[in-house]
C-alpha cells in the first residue's frame, strides 16, 4: 500500500493482483481515503466508487465530500483502466463483465462491510450485475448515468448482439469503433473550456479505441441484466434531463448527456427493482458530478439525502454471501482477460 500517485496526500493505493491473460499480468487498484474527519454521531455505510469505460476514479472533491460526511471512502480502478492499465495492454479490453467480480470480491474483502457502490456509466452496469450475482454483498447502488441499456433501447440492442458476438469470437481485439468525438471533454475539461481537470492520458478525449470484445461484453451484460430478477437493495439512478447526440458540437451539449440516451437509462433503471429512485437533473452532463457548479451541487444534494435514508451498517465487519466466480448470471468461471463508445461510458 502506497500513497496514491493520482490523488496524492490523503489517499492510499493498493494493488490487487489478478493473475495473467494473453497480454501479461492483470491488476486492479483500490484507492482509500485516509479518515481524518471528526467521528460522526451516526454510523454510515462505506462507499466504493467505480468509474466508466475509458475512465478512472478521478473526482477527489466528491470523495472528500463523502468522507467528510462520515463515509469510509474507497475507489476501484478496474483492470486495464486508469491506474491499473499496464504497458502493452489493450485499454478497457474485457470478454465478459463477470471477470470484474474478482477485483470487486477482493475490494469488498478489504473494505469488510457491504458498501454502497457509487458507479458511473459502464461501471453502473458492472455494479448492477455484481449486485445480482452477489446477494448481500453490497448495501445499495448509486448509479450515475449508468449504461444499463443501448441507445434506443432493447430493440437496438437485439439487432447488435448476434453480429457483435460473432465478430468478437473471431477478432475480439479488433476495434469496433474509433475514438469518439471530443464533445464530452469540451464540456468538462478545463483545457477544452470546461471547469474540471483530470489526466487526459488515463481518460483521453474521445476515449480509447473500443475493442469488439468489450462491446460484446457490454451487450451481453445488458441482456443478462434485463432478463434477471429484481434487485433487492436500494438503488438511486441519476441522469441528465436530456441527451444531445451528434457529430457537430453545439453549446447546448454543455448542459446535456452527449454520450448516452437518457430515456434508455431511465426506462432500464426503473426496471431494476422495487426500491429504485430515478432522478433526472436539468442541465446535467453525462457524469452528473462533473456538471456546472449549480447542477453538481443539486446532484450531490440528492445523493446526500438518499444516503441519509439508508440504514446504518451493522457493527463490525461483515460480508454478504459469496457465490462461485461464475455466479447466477452465467459468467465464465475461469480467470482470463481484463476490460467500452464515446469518452466516459
Amino acid at each position: 500500500m502506497i500513497r496514491d500517485p493520482v490523488f496524492g496526500a490523503g489517499y492510499t493505493a493498493r494493488r490487487i493482483d489478478l493473475g495473467e491473460d494473453a497480454e501479461g499480468p492483470l491488476i486492479a487498484t483500490l484507492v482509500h481515503r485516509e479518515q481524518e474527519d471528526a467521528p460522526q454521531e451516526r454510523r454510515r455505510p462505506p462507499v466504493l466508487a467505480l468509474h466508466g469505460w475509458s475512465d478512472y476514479v478521478l473526482d477527489r472533491d466528491l470523495l472528500d465530500h463523502l468522507g467528510a460526511s462520515g463515509h469510509d471512502v474507497w475507489g476501484l480502478d478496474l483492470r486495464k483502466h486508469g491506474r491499473s492499465l499496464l504497458p502493452g495492454q489493450t485499454p478497457t479490453a474485457i470478454d465478459h463483465l463477470s471477470r470484474y467480480d474478482r477485483e470487486l470480491d477482493a475490494a469488498l474483502r478489504i473494505i469488510g462491510t457491504p458498501p454502497v457502490l457509487l458507479a458511473h456509466s459502464t461501471g453502473g452496469l458492472v455494479a448492477a450485475l455484481y449486485a445480482q450475482r452477489r446477494p448481500g454483498a453490497v448495501a445499495a447502488l448509486a448509479l450515475n448515468s449508468p449504461w444499463l441499456e443501448m441507445h434506443l433501447g432493447r430493440a437496438a440492442r437485439a439487432l447488435l448482439e448476434a453480429p457483435i458476438a460473432a465478430l468478437a469470437a473471431r477478432r475480439g481485439d479488433l476495434p469496433v469503433l474509433p475514438p469518439g468525438p471530443s464533445h464530452y471533454v469540451r464540456t468538462v475539461h478545463r483545457d477544452y473550456g470546461g471547469e474540471y481537470h483530470y489526466d487526459l492520458e488515463l481518460k483521453p478525449p474521445g476515449g480509447h479505441r473500443f475493442p469488439t470484445s468489450t462491446l460484446a461484453a457490454v451487450l451481453d451484460g445488458q441482456h443478462r441484466l434485463a432478463a434477471a430478477g429484481p434487485l433487492t437493495v436500494p438503488v438511486l439512478v441519476l441522469h441528465s434531463e436530456r441527451s444531445r447526440l451528434g457529430f457537430r458540437f453545439q453549446e447546448s451539449m454543455r448542459r446535456a448527456d452527449v454520450v448516452l440516451d437518457v430515456r434508455a437509462i431511465a426506462s432500464a433503471g426503473r426496471r431494476l427493482g422495487p426500491s429504485v429512485r430515478v432522478v433526472a437533473l436539468p442541465g446535467a452532463r453525462h457524469d452528473v458530478f462533473l456538471s456546472e457548479e449549480s447542477v453538481r451541487t443539486a446532484a450531490i444534494d440528492v445523493l446526500d439525502g438518499w444516503l441519509e435514508e439508508l440504514p446504518a451498517p451493522p457493527d463490525g465487519p461483515t460480508m454478504g454471501r459469496q457465490q462461485s466466480p461464475g455466479g447466477t448470471a452465467g459468467g465464465p468461471r475461469t480467470a482470463s482477460s481484463g476490460g467500452a463508445p464515446s469518452d466516459g461510458l
